[in-house]
């Protein structure tokens, strides 16, 4: 086999990945206000089926105060009502021979427009402004739904604004981020998944607290950097201890920033965080950019310029690190064969084709349909979903029969452990 290293399985907490690869939870918008449907569904059971060692679906909003501040579809994950679904899509990928990991998002972005019209909240009331370029690509992926509807919620919904300065959230709501969320992951639990990674990154509310940029509090969520990681640190702990509380095996990981432009929090600061989060009990780190400033993580035309942070965490880290955009599978099979990284998550690729792991694996490179970067799949803001220029049935995997699992089900035999134990 030519990439050995990529296809030899892994340990993560208490769960063995088959492989090294790992889905980049990509936000499909195929949900509208939290409501499961077949694409979404049938989108990740291809990616399952397609061979990929972990399927990280999300992110899904963890928080019944967060939904009035959607700014984008978004899968909800706050009331038991919501368990069968996800449910559905856990059971799926794990049928799919794929590890399940739900990625949970406790409150939507800091500023901008939402689908409520309300004034958001943040740290602080400190206007974003985002780089110029970033929401398009470089230009290379305008919203279509802007350009078409200039003057309707739709179309400017997200977008940054005088007028959409945040007001400062309160401790009371901070407190309610935190026990919702904690909630959410005992649903994950119950639901069946294998594990749960906390979204703590990209300038959304919670990762907006370690900037100093936007968090300009004066109480104890504000000033220091022991303070602007405190809510991170607290919504861990508080995650950690719901989902063992319901099955002691799942795997809690984290998907952090690794830094975050000039006068942001530091690649330095990361690592302290991340050594903090390995001692509460988080299983593997997660590696992005963040967003203030520069932005090459939203389409990084340089192949895995995130392996800079994987291999620095990699050496103080006895956790596994995921490092994220490394397309060219020679360089992915380098960086774990190095050390440099445990694991490599990709999105595009796996946009472009759900069965690039099955194909890689087989020595079916020919046949791949190789991403080239173009970022059409989300040109279309927020309707109708991911799609792909290359790939017609991206989109559009409810309407293939192989998607639509209706074998392999062996009744009680098939109960995950966290809900069969009781």
């Amino acid at each position: 086999m030519a990439y050995e290293k990529l296809f030899e399985p892994i340990q993560v907490g208490s769960v063995t990945v088959r492989n090294r690869y790992a889905y980049a939870p990509t936000n499909t918008s195929y949900i509208w206000k939290g409501v499961m449907n077949e694409q979404e569904i049938a989108y990740y059971t291809a990616r399952a089926m397609g061979g990929t060692g972990m399927v990280i679906v999300g992110a899904y909003l963890s928080t019944k105060i967060g939904q009035p501040y959607i700014q984008r579809p978004w899968m909800f994950v706050s009331d038991i009502t919501h368990v069968p679904d996800l449910a559905t899509v856990a059971e799926n990928i794990q049928l799919g021979g794929a590890t399940a990991v739900l990625q949970l998002l406790p409150f939507p972005g800091s500023g901008g427009r939402n689908l409520s019209d309300l004034q958001p909240i943040a740290p602080s009331p400190v206007p974003y402004l985002e780089p110029p370029g970033w929401r398009s690509g470089g230009g290379k992926r305008p919203n279509l739904l802007a350009q078409r509807l200039p003057n309707s919620k739709l179309g400017t919904v997200g977008n940054r604004a005088p007028d959409t300065i945040p007001r400062e959230a309160t401790w009371g709501e901070i407190q309610t981020i935190i026990s919702e969320n904690a909630f959410a992951c005992k649903l994950a639990a119950w639901a069946g998944w294998d594990g749960i990674e906390l979204h703590m990154c990209h300038t959304y509310f919670v990762d907006s607290f370690r900037n100093p940029l936007s968090n300009k509090r004066t109480d104890s969520y504000g000033g220091s950097e022991e303070n602007r990681n405190r809510l991170l640190l607290e919504i861990a702990e508080t995650s950690i201890r719901a989902a063992r509380e319901e099955n002691p095996n799942i795997v809690i990981g984290v998907r952090l920033g690794a830094e975050c432009g000039p006068g942001g929090y530091t690649f330095e600061e990361t690592k302290r965080l991340a050594l903090q989060l390995q001692e509460m009990g988080i299983q593997y780190h997660h590696v992005t950019w963040g967003v203030l400033g520069p932005a090459p993580h939203t389409l990084p035309y340089q192949d895995g310029i995130l392996l800079q942070y994987g291999r620095e965490l990699k050496k103080i880290l006895k956790i596994p690190v995921i490092t994220s955009a490394i397309h060219d599978p020679k360089l992915a099979e380098q960086a774990v064969a190095e050390g440099q990284t445990d694991m490599v998550s990709t999105g595009h690729m796996l946009m472009a084709d759900p069965e690039f792991c099955n194909k890689l694996k087989e020595g079916r490179e020919d046949e791949i349909i190789w991403c080239n970067m173009c970022g059409q799949c989300h040109r279309g803001g927020l309707v109708p979903g991911i799609r792909c220029i290359l790939n017609p049935e991206t989109g559009r995997e409810k309407y293939n029969p192989k998607y639509q699992l209706w074998k392999g089900f062996t009744g009680a035999d098939f109960v995950h452990p966290a809900l069969r134990r009781k």
